[in-house]
Parts: structure tokens; C-alpha cells; sequence
């Protein structure tokens, strides 16, 4: 008897154990970039972003323009960026229109540090602008509206995080989207740049 008891008690925490290891659905998002002249570090920003959302289960789908599907975030690379354009941004995006974001590469390449670690944390925050669909900042963490020597060094060896706020924001911006993809609302033509 004791040994029966004993058993079902441990098939039940096993059971809950189990259970509360499944994580929750994973949410994505598919994102296309143009091309920079350096893909190497272009695909490691890719994988800082990446990381970013995955840490607040986002789950990121990359595609080239060419292969770039309607509900897709499309990034767009500026080289030559003129200097009376929002001056000491490094990007901008258009939370509104849902859709587009301009990163200033050459801004990107100029600042001190790891430009990987720096362009995949200005992928994030601008990605994220359009996930809230907002024009919002945070007192800290990735979405703050200006970084800190702190910050861009914090960001070489750890990356910066979204706060309570910016997580609730982002998935209930996701729902939304995925409402509109389902209902039809979001098929747009996408061409290729």
C-alpha cells in the first residue's frame, strides 16, 4: 500500500513537473533586411536580435527583400545618410504604417564598440517600435530613447532587455498583427529593393 501511494505521488510530481517545463507558445516574426557591405556582421546583429527576442518568446524569421512575404517587417540599410536626418539617430521606424524600418548603417559603423552587437540591438529596438505599434520609450533597458556609455557597453558583453512594459506591449502588438493576417487585413504587396 505505502509502496502504491508512494508511486502514484511520484507520477503525479513527475506529471506537474513535466508540465511545467512545456514552455509557451512561441510567437514570430518575420523580418526582411536589405543588405549592408559587410554580411558577416550583418548576420551576427542578426543573431544578437534574435537572442533578444527569444528572451521574451519572439521567435525572429529572416528573409531576404526577394523572398520577402506580405506580413513581413522590412529593414532598409542607409550608407550614406545625410547629416540634417533626425541628427544622432541611428535609425528610425514607422510603428504607424507597421511595417518599415530605416537603420543608418554608416551611423552604426561610427560609434566606439562591437558594431554587430550595437546594430543587432538597433534591429531590436526599432523592430520592436513596430511590434507596440507605437512612438514610446522606456527609462531602461533596450527600448531607452537615448543609450548611455553604460548601455553600449553593457551591450558588448550582455545584451540589454526589454522591461515588463515593452514585453506586454510587444505581444499584445503581435496579437493584433496575427488577427489582421488572419482576417486578411494585412496582405500588402511587397516588392523587392
Amino acid at each position: 500500500m505505502k509502496i502504491t501511494g508512494v508511486t502514484v505521488m511520484a507520477a503525479m510530481v513527475g506529471t506537474t513537473v513535466w508540465a511545467g517545463a512545456i514552455p509557451p507558445a512561441e510567437r514570430q516574426v518575420t523580418i526582411c533586411t536589405g543588405y549592408t557591405q559587410d554580411l558577416g556582421l550583418e548576420n551576427q546583429a542578426k543573431v544578437v536580435a534574435s537572442d533578444i527576442f527569444a528572451g521574451i518568446g519572439v521567435k525572429i524569421l529572416w528573409h531576404s527583400p526577394r523572398q520577402c512575404p506580405a506580413e513581413a517587417i522590412l529593414i532598409t540599410f542607409s550608407n550614406e545618410t545625410p547629416a540634417r536626418l533626425l541628427p544622432g539617430a541611428l535609425a528610425y521606424a514607422m510603428p504607424f504604417e507597421g511595417t518599415h524600418t530605416v537603420v543608418f548603417y554608416d551611423r552604426v559603423k561610427n560609434r566606439p564598440g562591437s558594431v554587430s552587437c550595437l546594430l543587432g540591438h538597433v534591429i531590436a529596438h526599432e523592430v520592436a517600435h513596430i511590434l507596440q505599434g507605437r512612438v514610446r520609450h522606456s527609462e531602461s533597458g533596450i527600448m531607452k530613447a537615448q543609450w548611455t556609455g553604460v548601455d553600449y557597453q553593457q551591450m558588448t558583453w550582455k545584451p540589454l532587455q526589454f522591461t515588463d512594459e515593452d514585453v506586454m506591449l510587444i505581444h499584445s502588438g503581435l496579437k493584433v498583427r496575427e488577427a489582421s493576417r488572419l482576417s486578411g487585413g494585412g496582405s500588402r504587396e511587397r516588392v523587392a529593393r
